[in-house]
């Protein structure tokens, strides 16, 4: 009995030792840890996820809105600021929400118009950019929008073909204003929701043909989206631009050279920057042309100083459209255009 005593002993023993406690009708300690690293595993899973709703204090009043919701505008200070990586050293008040120093009636606007903008359908009106009665609300509202970074989103700009046969381009919405054009085709950068009008813009080009660029009249220059040759940007009536191929300024159909300006300066990377509705045009950084410069053989269009222009780019080929700027009023206030420095 003794002997068999001893053996039944070392048999649990050695069972212990390789980690199998089933004989003594317990957990084996090999499983024990498998299943605590896995709930250590899911509940460090679960603490590393951000929290999909974000509870705001915005100059006092408490809010709440979808992460996504908020961080909808890409490239943007608040895409960036929640996007989840940064929770921790963010700004909270004792209740441990995150506060946002701006007051809530220019705040809210914006929240709910990204709330619109992400259920928007082609069956429903479009959603419209926040408007306040008073101008003072609306200059608060666009500083706060441009100090986030929210512009593009909150208001939009889109390429459109107005002259040209739509299979035979391909256009980029935001946050890329792209075009590829296999024919040469005429495109307008219009405003979508909003009346702040566009001032200033830039184009890389890539591979083009016969390139012009510059300002079309706003209901004036009809869409007409057939085959068939049309005339381009500066040629038409109601239409001023820079002629990149000849090397020159064109406003409906009459021509300025400028010096130093030519198809040899017009390549595949190029950028060409046109500053407050025509007024000063850059090639690469390089000031080609200005109203102030060419005062005494070339004047500004009258249409030039009142908000009724569009860009507008005529050509064969592939460019991007960056660096868009509007104007910090809207277009049913009154403001005048200044010169700018050469």
């Amino acid at each position: 009995p003794n002997s068999m005593k001893m053996k039944r002993t070392a048999d649990r023993a050695d069972h212990v030792e390789k980690g199998d406690d089933s004989s003594t009708g317990g957990t084996p300690p090999n499983k024990k840890r498998q299943i605590k690293n896995r709930e250590s595993s899911s509940s460090s899973s679960s603490d590393d996820q951000p929290c999909a709703v974000l509870h705001l204090n915005v100059g006092g009043d408490l809010t709440a809105v979808l992460r996504r919701t908020l961080t909808s505008i890409e490239d943007s200070m608040l895409a960036s600021r929640f996007s989840g990586r940064w929770d921790d050293s963010l700004e909270k008040d004792r209740d441990g929400n995150f506060f946002i120093d701006q007051p809530l009636e220019l705040f809210q606007p914006m929240i709910n118009y990204l709330r619109a903008k992400s259920c928007e359908t082609s069956l429903a009106p479009s959603v419209t950019s926040p408007e306040f009665e008073s101008e003072i609300k609306n200059r608060d509202f666009i500083r706060m929008v441009e100090y986030f970074g929210m512009t593009p989103g909150i208001y939009p700009v889109v390429m459109e073909m107005c002259r040209g046969e739509l299979d035979m381009a391909q256009i980029s919405g935001h946050p890329n204003l792209d075009v590829v054009s296999n024919t040469w085709s005429t495109f307008t950068l219009e405003r979508r929701g909003h009346n702040r009008p566009i001032t200033s813009f830039s184009v890389i080009l890539g591979k083009v043909e016969e390139f012009q660029i510059g300002w079309v009249r706003t209901g004036h220059f009809v869409k007409k989206l057939r085959p068939g040759h049309h005339k381009g940007v500066g040629e038409e009536k109601f239409s001023y631009g820079l002629d990149c191929c000849r090397g020159g300024l064109l406003y409906e159909g009459s021509f300025t050279k400028l010096d130093g300006m030519g198809p040899t300066h017009i390549k595949e990377g190029t950028v060409i920057c046109c500053e407050n509705k025509g007024e000063r045009w850059l090639v690469n950084g390089k000031l080609v042309a200005s109203s102030i410069a060419l005062v005494e053989t070339f004047q500004l269009p009258p249409d030039l100083q009142q908000y009724s222009l569009v860009p507008a780019f005529s050509g064969k080929g592939d460019w991007k459209v960056c660096e868009v700027e509007l104007d910090h009023e809207t277009s049913n206030q009154k403001t005048t255009i200044s010169h700018a420095r050469l």
